[in-house]
């Protein structure tokens, strides 16, 4: 009796050995495109899903753009980093920087940084003991980990417009992005080429945006004063009604200018720097809309939202040249700048409604239950702005971080969104319907050598 165990028990295990190893070995995805096609933004975002395959087992080629998916406080929407690809219709999760969430981050990915020619994503990290940059090349689907001096945490703030220097701050102690407290440390210079990493003597930053040129780092070392007398102190903000500072200085630490910042503003990110090397964006960060008194009136404070001064910009020579009139909120959006599309006209992700379709390739949306928001293009120079692509946006599958590969930006085109390519399903997935595959195997087996015994 036993002896016909055996049977069964060889063909589920072969099943299962053959499953596993189609499963599991990496190949290379057929679809994937060249990393030399030309640059194209789809008209449409795709959706959330559960079968989003990671680069490291599917190369998807150099990516257009960076975002999470998803926020770990929801239900059944664990967040995702996602990365699409330059020349096609791909999509894929970059599992480094999911795997290096913690308890400070809800769950969220670890501080990540998309390369301006989209080639990398640099992963930090906000409580490790041996601090180092893991560089992930999107061609290969490899990781590289580079250490880099520092305390216990590591955050990629800016990548230079070349992709060939990373600015990165490290504090002493693990931080928390959900404190409201600004993570203002040591700031330091990473050659992902040849690994070298500097930290910049004295110099301390919570924000930081390259020149064009890479010569020289936009450095924010303080929160934005809140000039609004009737709003709570937040957590790191400054004094208030007090102008923030931005110090221009290179890359020896040394200081080259000091510009001051529109009351309640704060450096807007990595690319906040134009082109030309002209302008420097600011974002708004005054709680000018909030209702302290009375019933909250929802209505009331998204006009407010809408009409208030978003995003301002400043003359970076700090010589008091005329600057662009400022975008408002129902423009510009909650996001800041994410790039410059040409000298004068910069990329945004508005609160505007974007049509989302009734249908996409994970799940049903309703009309009336999703928005969505617009990658929208906006001119400085107060031509119409153009709609770039419609992002999905709602309560269960919301949008966090939203980066681009900035370089990418000017003359890029926008197509129609096509078929969708997630690469290989993610592996513990193919593994567990390998493990299915088997037990059908196995079961079936059993059956037939039952009935033949029974004869």
């Amino acid at each position: 009796m036993e002896r016909r165990q055996w049977g069964p028990r060889a063909a589920g295990g072969a099943a299962f050995a053959t499953a596993l190893t189609v499963a599991v070995l990496p190949v290379a995805s057929p679809s994937a495109p060249h990393t030399d096609a030309k640059p194209t933004f789809p008209s449409r975002v795709a959706g959330y899903s559960y079968l989003t395959g990671d680069v490291a087992s599917s190369p998807s080629g150099r990516a257009v753009a960076l975002f999470q998916h998803g926020f770990g406080v929801e239900f059944l929407d664990p967040p995702q980093a996602v990365v699409i690809g330059a020349g096609g219709d791909s999509y894929r999760r970059v599992g480094v920087a999911e795997q290096r969430h913690g308890g400070e981050t809800q769950g969220d990915p670890g501080p990540m940084l998309l390369s301006p020619d989209g080639a990398h994503v640099a992963v930090g990290h906000h409580d490790t003991t041996s601090p180092d940059v893991a560089l992930v090349d999107l061609a290969t689907g490899q990781t590289r980990y580079l250490p880099v001096p520092g305390g216990r945490s590591v955050i990629p703030l800016a990548w230079s417009a070349d992709s060939k220097q990373l600015a990165y701050i490290s504090a002493a102690e693990p931080t928390n992005p959900y404190t409201g407290v600004a993570n203002s440390s040591p700031v330091g210079i990473l050659e992902p080429t040849s690994g070298q990493a500097r930290l910049l003597p004295g110099l301390r930053a919570q924000a930081i945006a390259f020149s064009p040129t890479g010569s020289e780092l936009a450095v924010q070392a303080e929160a934005s004063g809140d000039p609004v007398e009737q709003a709570p102190a937040r957590p790191g903000a400054g004094t208030k009604g007090a102008a923030t500072k931005v110090e221009i200085v290179g890359l020896d630490g040394r200081t080259h200018r000091s510009l001051t910042l529109p009351l309640g503003h704060s450096l807007d990110g990595p690319n906040a720097w134009s082109p030309d090397g002209a302008l420097i964006a600011t974002r708004n960060d005054a709680w000018s809309c909030q209702q302290l008194d009375g019933d909250y009136d929802e209505a009331k404070v998204q006009a407010c939202e809408e009409r208030r001064e978003a995003t301002a910009f400043v003359d970076a020579s700090g010589g008091g040249a005329s600057t662009p009139t400022p975008l408002q909120g129902g423009v510009a959006g909650s996001h800041g700048v994410l790039g410059w599309t040409a000298e004068r006209e910069v990329l945004v992700l508005d609160d505007l409604p974007a049509p989302i379709d009734s249908m996409d390739d994970s799940k049903s949306v309703r009309a009336e239950d999703t928005d969505g928001r617009w990658l929208t293009a906006v001119s400085l120079e107060g031509s119409a702005a153009r709609r770039v692509s419609a992002v999905p946006f709602d309560d269960n599958y919301g949008i966090g971080t939203f980066q681009v590969a900035s370089t990418l930006l000017p003359g890029l085109t926008v197509r129609e969104a096509g078929e969708v390519d997630r690469g290989r399903w993610p592996t513990m997935l193919r593994v567990g319907l390998a493990a299915l595959f088997a037990g059908a195997v196995l079961l079936v087996t059993k059956r037939v050598v039952s009935v033949r015994a029974s004869r």
